[in-house]
C-alpha cells in the first residue's frame, strides 16, 4: 500500500489547532465573505484564502448581475518525509434565500494541464517455448526458448485538471479542481494553487458557497493517528453590497463588465519557492 486518502475535514490526535473549524462572525459587519476560507494543521497543512471578491455586472450589453472570485489554495507538508499525492477541491455555489443559484460563467485553470513531465523507458520480455528437432522414429533435440522484448517511452507528469460541476438539472453550479502528483518523481502536488471564478446572478440578494478539499498522501501520513470528524466549516456568505477588495490590483476592476477581465491573468500555480540571496556575509560582533 502506497496511498491513502481521507477527508480535510480529519483531525489529527494531539495537535493543537487540529479541531479547529472555520465559522462565520456572528457580528453583521465581519460575518460575510470572510477571508479564511479552511484550514487545517497536522502532519500536512491545507489552507483555502479569499483574495478578491469582486460584484458587479457581467458586461453592459446582458446587464447581468455577477461575481469575480479568486482563492489562493496552499498545500504543505509539515514533517519531514511527507508528502501530499493529491486533492480534489470542491466549490459550490447556491442562493441564500433557495431561489436561483448563481451559475458559472467561466474559471481558470480551466482543462487539463501537465507540469514536470518525466520520461523513463521501460521493457518487457514475453517468452514461449517451442520443440526443435528431426524425428526418426524419436524425437531429437529439445525446446528452444524464443524472447520478444518490447520497449516503450513512457511518459508521467504532475497534472491538474479543471472544470465546472452541475446540478441535478444540467445548471453550472461549481467547480473543481484536481491534483495529482508525478507517480515516477513522488514529489508531491504543487504546494500553491490561485484560482478565478466568474459567476453569473440572476438577482442581487445574498448567495453562498460550500468549499470541501478532499486530499491524498502517503501512508505513513495516514497512519498518524487521524480520527474523524462530523463538524465541517460555514458556507460562505456572500453580500452583494459590499465593496470590491481590490487586493490584487489597485487600480481595481472594470465592475460594469466583469467579464472583460481575463482570468488566466489572475491564476496561478506554483510548486515551490526558491529564496535567492540567503547566504550573507557579517562580522561577528
Amino acid at each position: 500500500m502506497d496511498d491513502t486518502s481521507f477527508d480535510i475535514y480529519l483531525d489529527e490526535v494531539g495537535d493543537e489547532g487540529s479541531g479547529y473549524h472555520i465559522r462565520n462572525d456572528p457580528n453583521p459587519s465581519r460575518r460575510y465573505q470572510r477571508e479564511t476560507v479552511t484550514e487545517r494543521r497536522g502532519a500536512v497543512a491545507i489552507r483555502c484564502k479569499s483574495r478578491e471578491v469582486i460584484h458587479g455586472f457581467l458586461d453592459p450589453e446582458s446587464n447581468e448581475f455577477a461575481t469575480l472570485l479568486v482563492y489562493d489554495f496552499s498545500f504543505n507538508a509539515v514533517k519531514p518525509g511527507r508528502r501530499i499525492t493529491a486533492a480534489t477541491i470542491s466549490l459550490n455555489f447556491g442562493n441564500s434565500v433557495q431561489e436561483v443559484s448563481p451559475r458559472i460563467h467561466n474559471l481558470s485553470p480551466f482543462g487539463h494541464f501537465a507540469m514536470l513531465r518525466t520520461t523513463q523507458q521501460q521493457s518487457t520480455t514475453r517468452g514461449s517455448e517451442i520443440n526443435a528437432g528431426i524425428q526418426f522414429g524419436g524425437e531429437l533435440g529439445g525446446a528452444l526458448k524464443w524472447e520478444k522484448t518490447i520497449s516503450l517511452d513512457m511518459s508521467n507528469a504532475t497534472t491538474l485538471n479543471g472544470s465546472t460541476e452541475c446540478d441535478d438539472f444540467g445548471n453550472e453550479i461549481g467547480v473543481s479542481w484536481i491534483l495529482h502528483e508525478n507517480r515516477s518523481t513522488k514529489t508531491g502536488i504543487p504546494s500553491f494553487l490561485r484560482t478565478a471564478i466568474l459567476i453569473k446572478r440572476e438577482d442581487n440578494n445574498e448567495f453562498q458557497c460550500t468549499a470541501k478539499i478532499n486530499i491524498e498522501t502517503d501512508w505513513k501520513t495516514e497512519l498518524e493517528n487521524f480520527f474523524g470528524s462530523r463538524s465541517s466549516d460555514d458556507p460562505i456568505l456572500f453580500d452583494p453590497e459590499k465593496k470590491p477588495t481590490n487586493n490584487l490590483n489597485k487600480s481595481g476592476y472594470p465592475i460594469e463588465n466583469l467579464a472583460s477581465v481575463d482570468l488566466r491573468k489572475l491564476s496561478d500555480v506554483v510548486f515551490h519557492h526558491l529564496l535567492d540571496g540567503v547566504i550573507k556575509k557579517g562580522r561577528m560582533k
